[in-house]
C-alpha cells in the first residue's frame, strides 16, 4: 500500500502497537486535524531517564490509518505523544487496549479525550504532562517571559490542581506511586526554574534557600528520583558548579563518579548517573579536557556496563580527530533557504565561526541576540566569516523562525542524512554548539566559546 507522510493528513486514524500477539500493549485512537500535521510521534524512555528516550515517528497509509509496532520492556507505560508543539500522556498496560481522540481546533490547537481501558490513569498522566511541561516554565521569546516568582505561582498553582485529580486514580498503590512522581516531579521543575534564574542573575544556586531545601529532600537512591531528573539534580548539587568550560575538567568528571561510586547503592541509578556523567563530559567539556584521562578512568569505572562503554567509543574517536590544528573530520553539505546547496569548503579563505543550532532549542535561541551583534561587528570583514547551520528536522519551523528574526548573516540547514554524518563526525551530541575554523579550514576549536560569552570577539580576532 502507498505511504504519505503524517504532515500530508487531515483525519488520521490511529493504531499503535507496542506488541504482537496476546501480550500487546494496544493504543487505538483517531486524529482529527483540518490544518496541517508537521509532527506525530510517540516517546518512552527505556531506562525511565532521559537519555534513554526513545522517540518514533508515525507515518499514514494513504487511507489514513496508520500502525505501530515496537517492544516496550516493561508491562506498564507512560508513554508521550507529541503532536506539532503539544505534548499528551497515555498510559498503556499489556493485554489492554487505551483509546484516544485527538482534535485540532480552528486555532490549530490540540485536545486529548480517552476511552477503553485505564482510561482514569491515561487522564492522570496527560495531566501530569501537561502541567509539567517545562516550556510553561521558559519562553524562548523574552518579550513573552515570565518573572521567577511569575513562574513559581504558576507551578505551585498546577500542582495544587494535579494533586485534587489523584481522586481519579482507584488503585491505592498506583494512586501513592504517582503522587510520588508530581512531588518529585514538582521538585524538578522548581529546580528548574532556580536555575534559569540563576543563570539570569548570577546568584549562586545555593544562594537559594529554597534549593538547598529541595536537594536536602532528595533520597538520592530512590528509584522514582529517576524519572523525574532528581537524582541528576542531586549529583549536580554535590559539587561547586564549573564556570570555565574553556579549562580541563576531566577530574571534575572523575571526582562525579567518584561521588556515585561512595554514595549510590542502587544499581539502576547507578547506571544512569554514570551515563549521565559521561554524557555532559562528551557533551559540554571533552573538546578543551583530557579527553584520554577522563576515557581511562571512565572505563574502569564502568567495567561492569560494557554497553556503555561500546555506545561511547566511537565518540572518543571522534573526539580525539577534532582537536585543535585537526583536519576537518567531515564536510557537510549545507542548504540554503532557496533550497539551493554549497559545500561548507567553498566558505573556506576566512576563517569561519558556525553556530549549530534548532528553533526548538532554549539555549540556542538565547544566542541569537549575541549572534546578531557579534554579526554586525564583523560585517564587511573579509577575513571572517559567521554563519547559522540548523539541524531542525522540521524545515518549515526553521524557515519560519528565519522570516520572524530576519536575521543578516548566511543561514543553511542540514539534511537529515548530513546532519546524521555532521553530528556523529564532529562528536556532536548537544546544542547549541559554535565551531571556530581556520581560513586554510582546519580545527581551531569544535567547542569554542559561545557569542554571548565577553571574550569572543578576542578570542576570533586572536586568529586572524
Amino acid at each position: 500500500m502507498k505511504k504519505m507522510k503524517y504532515s500530508k493528513l487531515l483525519v488520521c486514524s490511529l493504531l499503535l502497537l507496542s506488541h504482537q500477539g496476546v501480550n500487546a500493549q494496544l493504543l487505538k485512537g483517531v486524529l482529527k486535524a483540518p490544518q496541517k500535521v508537521e509532527t506525530l510521534q510517540i516517546a518512552y524512555s527505556l531506562n525511565g531517564d532521559v537519555l534513554s528516550n526513545v522517540y518514533r515517528d508515525i507515518t499514514c497509509e494513504a487511507d489514513g490509518s496508520f500502525t505501530f509496532d515496537t517492544q516496550l520492556p516493561k508491562p506498564n507505560y507512560d508513554v508521550s505523544i507529541y503532536v506539532n508543539n503539544d505534548i499528551f500522556g497515555v498510559h498503556l498496560e499489556t493485554g489492554k487496549t487505551a483509546q484516544v481522540k485527538i482534535e485540532q481546533d480552528k486555532e490549530g490547537k490540540f485536545q486529548i479525550s480517552f476511552g477503553g481501558d485505564n482510561q482514569n490513569l491515561s487522564k492522570f498522566y496527560n495531566a501530569y504532562s501537561r502541567a509539567f511541561d517545562i516550556m510553561k516554565y521558559f519562553s524562548i521569546d523574552p518579550k513573552e517571559s515570565k518573572t521567577t516568582d511569575e513562574y513559581i505561582s504558576l507551578l505551585e498553582k498546577e500542582y495544587a490542581d494535579l494533586k485534587k485529580q489523584l481522586k481519579i486514580i482507584k488503585d491505592d498503590k498506583q494512586r501513592e506511586y504517582y503522587a510520588k512522581l508530581s512531588d518529585g516531579m514538582y521538585k524538578w521543575t522548581y529546580i528548574r526554574i532556580l536555575m534559569d534564574d540563576s543563570e539570569n542573575t548570577g546568584k549562586k544556586l545555593k544562594e537559594y534557600p529554597e534549593y538547598n531545601k529541595l536537594i536536602a529532600s532528595i533520597d538520592p537512591n530512590d528509584t522514582i528520583n529517576i524519572p523525574t531528573n532528581l537524582t541528576i539534580a542531586w549529583l549536580s548539587s554535590q559539587q561547586e558548579p564549573i564556570t570555565d568550560y574553556t579549562a580541563d575538567q576531566s577530574d571534575y568528571y572523575l571526582e562525579s563518579l567518584n561521588i556515585i561510586g561512595k554514595q549510590i547503592t542502587n544499581p539502576d541509578i547507578r547506571f544512569v548517573l554514570t551515563n549521565s556523567v559521561a554524557y555532559n563530559f562528551f557533551s559540554f567539556v571533552a573538546q578543551n579536557s583530557d579527553v584520554n584521562k577522563f576515557w581511562t578512568g571512565f572505563k574502569e569505572f564502568a567495567k561492569d556496563y560494557p554497553q556503555l562503554i561500546t555506545s561511547y567509543e566511537p565518540q572518543v574517536t571522534a573526539l580525539l580527530k577534532t582537536k585543535k590544528g585537526s583536519e576537518i573530520p567531515y564536510i557537510p553539505t549545507l542548504t540554503r533557504p532557496d533550497g539551493t546547496t554549497c559545500s561548507l569548503s567553498d566558505l573556506f579563505g576566512k576563517l569561519i565561526y558556525i553556530d549549530v543550532w534548532a528553533t526548538w532549542c532554549g539555549p540556542c535561541c538565547k544566542e541569537i541576540p549575541s549572534l546578531a551583534k557579534l554579526a554586525a561587528h564583523y560585517q564587511g570583514n573579509d577575513k571572517v566569516c559567521i554563519i547559522s547551520v540548523s539541524v531542525d528536522q522540521n524545515q518549515k519551523a526553521w524557515l519560519k523562525k528565519l522570516d520572524t528574526d530576519k536575521p543578516a548573516w548566511p543561514q543553511y540547514i542540514l539534511s537529515q542524512e548530513e546532519q546524521n554524518k555532521f553530528m556523529q563526525k564532529w562528536a556532536i551530541n548537544g546544542i547549541p554548539r559554535f565551531i571556530l575554523i581556520s581560513k586554510d579550514g582546519k580545527i581551531l576549536n569544535a567547542d569554542a566559546l559561545r557569542p554571548s560569552d565577553e571574550k569572543i570577539i578576542e578570542t576570533i580576532d586572536s586568529n586572524l
